[in-house]
C-alpha cells in the first residue's frame, strides 16, 4: 500500500513536471528519481537504517528540561555561550548562540514522542538528491565528518539570510543538531565547533 501511494505521487510529479521551466527540470527530475528509488527498493538500506533507529528511540524517555540545559555546552569550539542562553523552546528543543550570535545551535531530543518529527526529516535529507536551488544561490551537500553524516546548506550573501551556513546531523544516534553560522560556509562552520563539546548529551543517552 505504501509503495502504491509513493508510485501515485511519482505519477503526479511526472505530470506536473512536463511544463516546468528548463532551469527547474534537473531538480524536478531528481525529486522523481528519489521517489522512484523508494518505490523500487533501491533505498532499502537507508529505509532499514532509519526504521531501526525510530524503533529504538521510541522506547526511550525524553530528557527533562533541566537535563537539556545542563547538557548544553558553555563553549562551542573557541566561542563562548552568549548571555541569557540557552533556552528551551518546546518539544524538548534547547537553543543557544555563541560568539555574539556568530553560531546558533539547536538540539532536539529525538526520543519518545519526538522520534517522527526528528528522524523523518533527517531521512528525507539523506534521500534528497538535489544539490542546489534553481538559481544556484543555495547549495546542499552531504558529507561524513568525524564519522557523522552531516547535511549542509550554503547560502550566498545576496539571499539576505540571517545565517549563510547550516549543518544538520544526528549526534550519538539520538540528538538532532542544527547549527547555523554567519559569514561562513559549511566547512568553516564545522571547523569552528568541537563535537566533544556535546559529550554531556552522550552521557545522558541511556
Amino acid at each position: 500500500m505504501k509503495k502504491l501511494l509513493k508510485l501515485s505521487l511519482v505519477i503526479v510529479l511526472l505530470v506536473s513536471c512536463k511544463d516546468v521551466p528548463d532551469s527547474k527540470e534537473a531538480n524536478e527530475s531528481k525529486i522523481v528519481e528519489g521517489l522512484m528509488n523508494e518505490v523500487t527498493g533501491k533505498n532499502d538500506d537507508i529505509n532499514e537504517r532509519y526504521d531501526l533507529l525510530m524503533k529504538d528511540l521510541s522506547t526511550k524517555t525524553l530528557l527533562s528540561n533541566e537535563q537539556l540545559l545542563e547538557a548544553y555546552p558553555k563553549k562551542l569550539g573557541p566561542l563562548n555561550l552568549d548571555s541569557q542562553e540557552p533556552r528551551i523552546t518546546g518539544d524538548k528543543t534547547v537553543v543557544g548562540s555563541f560568539g555574539d550570535g556568530t553560531i546558533r545551535m539547536e538540539i532536539l531530543d529525538a526520543a519518545g514522542e519526538n522520534v517522527m518529527g526528528a528522524i523523518i526529516p533527517l531521512k528525507m535529507l539523506h534521500l534528497n538528491k538535489i544539490t542546489s536551488e534553481y538559481n544556484n544561490t543555495i547549495r546542499y551537500s552531504k558529507k561524513e565528518r568525524n564519522g557523522i553524516l552531516t547535511f549542509g546548506t550554503d547560502r550566498d550573501k545576496d539571499t539576505k539570510s540571517d545565517y549563510q551556513a547550516e549543518l544538520r546531523f544526528l549526534y550519538d544516534n539520538r540528538f538532532y543538531v542544527t547549527l547555523e553560522g554567519k559569514g561562513m560556509n559549511v566547512d568553516a562552520l564545522w571547523d569552528a565547533i568541537r563535537v566533544d563539546n556535546l559529550k554531556r548529551f552522550k552521557e545522558f543517552n541511556k
